[in-house]
């Protein structure tokens, strides 16, 4: 079967089934938290007698499933034991390896797998694949939800044009995600990340986009462009997922084109695991797709309302891949009650961390642990810096900013004061050196845009 063909054909068949996925995000909490329990079960004893992993892990189960009670799983746990994590024998680490190396769009390994990796920020790359059911029931089923609440629908004559500023190959979720609407009902145009700012505003202008989908970082460039007046778009909607979305971002985006912008989290493990809604107060989880789970620093929830040190993350719907309870870096605040859009689901208040790194610097009585927040909070504050990257490394901070056109140098001594004092107030005590570039590179790969980066604690990606 052709790739243009398959997509299509799954697409559809995700549109036939969406009014019935999309009932279950006003259901009551007893009943999706039962689908929940009966899904698990599923999984948990689908994995338990197809993998060898998970049959180690559990050493047989007990007669009601209690997610808690499961062991936490890592990234290295997995890599390490990835033939055996899986449940298809014709499956194996090396054969997915190979196959990625050749991955420029579509291509799917047997014809019929879709095979990911992730950024591999932490120094470690993860690979994630995806048979079709789970593509067409669960990857699928994410990205329509998220276009239905930032209002992108089919429209005729003129389709609607959707443009996509992210990942620059099939290699990354971004990318797949974009191209599984690539089958006509969309005019579509996908601009790499990794592009110049002004190129890729070049050609968003020649698009014309109705919504834009990409990284905050890139978006927000873009939008300075827009307000120095050097492009002219007009955008209904804008999507970011993938990266910290700082508050300055955001005003960058409402300012240059006059919408809210929505939000996803975006994660390999799940496609899109939640989304913002029209009220714009938090991202909605998608409960009946994944279990997302904020938890302390020793794996035990958090109550709501409060950040979680890490993220546990469940797949419902991936058999061929399970992830159960699988440990992820993001730091993610939880929150139930009702939202004004009339939707059920849990919404992630607070969406921090991503790929940044936690700081261990030097102070006056030990190593001080400086969150990525506190240097955020230091930055933002200054309207001038439309960009910044800080990356530990053995002289201290390095900072490279992206100012405001118009900005003089002075700006970058401000910066530099500002987290100079935000830092003393932490207990630490370190030289911090800010640097103005006209640009930031990005990690190789997807394209993302690491905003804190600890270059002492990990080596550069693979």
């Amino acid at each position: 079967m052709s790739g243009w063909l398959e997509r299509t054909g799954s697409l559809f068949q995700a549109l036939r089934r969406r009014r019935h996925h999309d009932a279950r995000i006003r259901w009551s909490r007893d009943r999706l938290e039962a689908y929940q329990r009966q899904r698990l079960d599923e999984l948990v004893r689908w994995a338990a007698e197809r993998s060898p992993f998970y049959r180690r892990l559990y050493g047989g189960l007990p007669g009601a499933i209690e997610l808690e009670r499961l062991p936490i799983v890592t990234k290295s746990a997995m890599m390490e034991n990835f033939d055996d994590f899986v449940t298809d024998p014709r499956v194996t680490l090396a054969a997915l390896r190979h196959h990625l190396q050749e991955v420029v769009g579509d291509e799917r390994f047997l014809g019929e797998l879709r095979v990911m990796s992730s950024s591999g920020s932490s120094g470690q790359k993860a690979v994630f694949v995806y048979d079709r059911p789970a593509w067409r029931d669960g990857f699928l089923h994410g990205n329509l939800r998220m276009s239905a609440f930032a209002g992108i629908a089919p429209t005729l004559p003129r389709r609607t044009r959707l443009a996509s500023v992210a990942a620059p190959d099939g290699k990354h979720m971004t990318f797949r995600g974009s191209a599984a609407l690539d089958v006509g009902l969309f005019a579509t145009c996908p601009v790499p990340a990794t592009l110049p700012p002004e190129e890729i505003a070049t050609r968003l202008e020649a698009f014309r986009p109705d919504f834009i989908f990409g990284y905050p970082s890139v978006l927000a460039l873009i939008a300075e462009l827009q307000l120095a007046g050097k492009v002219r778009l007009a955008p209904r909607g804008v999507i970011t997922s993938s990266e910290v979305r700082t508050d300055a971002m955001t005003a960058r985006m409402r300012a240059a084109w006059g919408i809210e912008p929505f939000n996803c989290l975006g994660l390999t493990e799940t496609g899109i695991a939640a989304g913002d809604c029209s009220a714009h107060r938090g991202l909605h989880v998608f409960e009946d797709l994944c279990i997302l789970e904020a938890v302390d620093e020793e794996g035990r929830p958090v109550p709501d309302g409060q950040a979680g040190s890490k993220l546990l993350v469940t797949n419902l719907y991936n058999r061929l891949q399970p992830i159960i309870r699988y440990e992820v870096s993001d730091l993610v605040t939880l929150e139930g009650g009702p939202c004004p859009c009339g939707v059920s689901l849990r919404r992630i208040v607070a969406l921090d961390g991503r790929s940044d790194d936690i700081l261990e610097l030097p102070g006056l009585t030990g190593t001080v642990r400086v969150h990525p927040l506190h240097l955020r909070g230091a930055l933002a504050r200054d309207p001038r810096v439309v960009q910044y990257q800080v990356v530990h490394d053995h002289a201290g901070l390095e900072v490279q900013v992206v100012l405001a056109g118009g900005a003089d140098a002075d700006a970058a001594c401000a910066v530099a004061a500002a987290l100079e004092a935000a830092l003393r107030a932490r207990g630490a005590v370190v030289a911090v050196r800010v640097r103005a570039v006209r640009e930031i590179a990005r990690e190789a790969g997807a394209g993302k845009l690491k905003l804190v980066r600890a270059a002492t604690l990990h080596a550069p990606s693979a």
